[in-house]
């Protein structure tokens, strides 16, 4: 489907979404509010995600197994380039490169999680929701 048959597509869905008396333009706020975790009843999240500290403490939960994805999606990337520029000298040494910057990262990571752990027991707080 090309752009210009999308652009005119678009009028037509618009017609045809009027045509079965449900408005898609207006959302009022008590729509969006029955999807807010924060103001639905008995909530579990409500408490947690209600101050900028639960916030982080929710997204750290995410961003560490995300980038152990990206280390190791970096790391295959590097032997592959490694593997396939057997012949030239310059994409050997950039395959290096990565594949070291993948290793720093990974021990970046790893040291960051376990500074985390540390604090929380230190302090008694909830960081990483463990």
């Amino acid at each position: 489907m090309s752009l210009h048959s999308l652009i005119a597509y678009v009028p037509k869905l618009l017609a045809e979404a009027d045509s079965t008396g449900v408005d898609f333009t207006k959302v009022d706020k008590a729509t969006l509010d029955s999807f807010n975790p924060l103001l639905v009843e008995n909530s579990p999240v409500a408490t947690e995600l209600s101050t900028p500290g639960g916030i982080i403490s929710r997204a750290m939960t995410y961003v560490f197994p995300i980038a152990g994805l990206g280390l190791f999606v970096l790391l295959v990337a590097s032997g592959f380039e490694i593997m396939m520029a057997a012949a030239g000298k310059k994409s050997i040494d950039a395959g290096k490169q990565r594949a070291t910057a993948a290793v720093v990262g990974f021990m970046l990571l790893f040291a960051s999680y376990w500074i985390i752990q540390i604090l929380e027991t230190v302090f008694g707080i909830k960081i990483l929701g463990s």
